[in-house]
């Protein structure tokens, strides 16, 4: 039985910068970018501008990630980006995360949570399934110049669409 430590959500605070970098370098990474810690920092002061939410995320009072929201419209908002240290996943803080989420959206009088997925990051893909997000509701396509390797193929209205091998 996995014990889901205690989870919350503190807004971002200029003074949390130095703990956060590291954190959103790791997540650049996992997107296949490295990222100095200058534009870490940018990123940072972009995330945390009026319009979005930044938000540390804490297990056991301790930073474990990230969650960047933005309202993008009057009735939705977007999860831009969350990440939880690869040392920490598996223990239901993102699930937890997500949940304090959904709660600040419902909160604001919103009426859907939405988020863009890399089609290759399967372990996020079925997070988020388990916690309910099954709708489509917005497909990105893209055309590549150069050529890739496939992972897999997926049907979407009777069409393929090939996800690319990272």
């Amino acid at each position: 039985m996995i014990v889901v430590p205690t989870v919350t959500l503190r807004p971002y605070a200029p003074a949390d910068a130095g703990t956060l970098v590291p954190f959103v370098q790791s997540f650049f990474r996992t997107h296949h970018s490295d990222v100095t810690e200058g534009e870490a920092l940018s990123s940072l002061g972009a995330w945390s501008a009026p319009d979005h939410r930044l938000y540390v995320i804490e297990a056991e009072q301790t930073p474990a990630g990230f969650l960047h929201l933005q309202q993008r419209g009057p009735t939705v908002c977007w999860v831009e980006d969350i990440f939880v240290a690869e040392a920490l996943r598996g223990q239901g803080i993102a699930s937890a995360a997500l949940s304090q989420a959904e709660d600040l959206v419902r909160d604001a009088g919103l009426e859907a949570l939405c988020m863009d997925v890399v089609p290759d990051n399967l372990p996020a893909l079925r997070l988020y399934h388990r916690l309910g997000y099954d709708r489509l509701s917005l497909v990105t396509v893209r055309k590549d110049f150069a050529p890739f390797d496939t992972a897999r193929t997926e049907q979407i209205a009777g069409l393929p669409f090939r996800v690319k091998q990272f």
